[in-house]
Order: C-alpha cells, then sequence, then structure tokens
C-alpha cells in the first residue's frame, strides 16, 4: 500500500481534538470533555469503517472530516463561538458542510460507478446539495431541541436567532455547492 502523506494532517487534527479532550478533563469541564471524545470517536469511526470495508478514500476526506470536527470542538473547548461570534460559527458551518458534501458526493459516485446506474452529472450534484443540507438541518433540528429542551448550550446560545439558523444553512448550501460543482468536474 502506497504512504499517503496527506494523512498525516488528519493525524494531526484527530491529536488536537484529543488534546482538547485532555485540557477540558484537567480543567473539570466534564461536558466539554464528553463532547471532544465524541468527536474523536466520530473521527475514529471513518478510519475502522473505511478499512473494515476495504474501501480506500481519498486522503482529503478523512482530512476534512477531522478539521471539521476539530474546529467544532475547538469552538466549544477554548471557547471560540463566544470569542469570535459569528465568524467563528459560519467557518464551522462552511467546512463541515463541504466536509458531509464530499462524504455524500463520493457515496453517490460509488454506488453510480458500481450498481452501472449511470446517474447525471445534474442528478450527482443536485444529490450532493440536497445530502449535506439535510444533514445540515439534523444539526439545526438538534441545536434548537437542545435550547428548548435543557435551556443549554454548548458554546454559548446555539440558536440565537432565526437568522443565525438560516445563515448557517446558507453557509452548508455554499459549501455542498463548491463540493457538488467541483466533484462534478473533476471526475
Amino acid at each position: 500500500m502506497e504512504k499517503r502523506y496527506g494523512m498525516y494532517l488528519a493525524y494531526f487534527f484527530m491529536a488536537l481534538i484529543a488534546l482538547n479532550a485532555v485540557r477540558s478533563l484537567f480543567r473539570g469541564e466534564y461536558n466539554a470533555m464528553v463532547t471532544a471524545f465524541l468527536m474523536l470517536g466520530m473521527t475514529v469511526i471513518l478510519f475502522v469503517v473505511a478499512k473494515r470495508m476495504n474501501i480506500h478514500l481519498p486522503w482529503f476526506v478523512f482530512f476534512l472530516v477531522a478539521l471539521a470536527l476539530w474546529i467544532h470542538t475547538d469552538g466549544y473547548v477554548q471557547g471560540y463561538y463566544m470569542m469570535y461570534y459569528p465568524y467563528y460559527d459560519k467557518i464551522a458551518h462552511i467546512v463541515s458542510g463541504t466536509a458531509v458534501a464530499v462524504l455524500g458526493f463520493l457515496g453517490v459516485f460509488f454506488v453510480d460507478k458500481y450498481m452501472n446506474m449511470n446517474l447525471t452529472a445534474w442528478f450527482i450534484v443536485f444529490f450532493t446539495i440536497i445530502f449535506s443540507v439535510a444533514l445540515g438541518a439534523f444539526l439545526e433540528m438538534y441545536e434548537f431541541l437542545v435550547v428548548f429542551f435543557f435551556g443549554g448550550n454548548l458554546a454559548g446560545p446555539m440558536q440565537n436567532s432565526l437568522n443565525d439558523t438560516m445563515l448557517d444553512m446558507m453557509f452548508v448550501f455554499a459549501g455542498s455547492i463548491i463540493v457538488a460543482i467541483i466533484g462534478v468536474f473533476w471526475f
């Protein structure tokens, strides 16, 4: 198997997520620690599933997922969501939207190739965008439910206003459009 040096970027961001978990543990911020370990687990799951199913994903997929989860973890643990509001949140959403769109694009692309479905480029673009925006909507619903039922927050108020929620969705949408267009032209 060839050595993919880009994977070291993914490992680096995974290590940063782990350091955030350790920092939270030593500071007694157990909610932040659990969140950081969950984010780290989500990055590890992608590695394990790819290895077990013998799927050879490009290194940038692992990198984007680790980067997106690190940005969210760092925003929560280090307080960047509050410190740099609203800019940090928007960057987090565009990176997350891009990462989810890459996963959706690769998923529909591989299904198309391995099942000989002969999907059109427009369908792949449409699916990639809808997949990413739908998962972004579920994230926003999760944030709403946490605020509604627990009155809580992870890194400050999760739902500041309807405008904030819609801007979050637009940034996810922008990231998915970028991936869909680049992906179709690349392949």
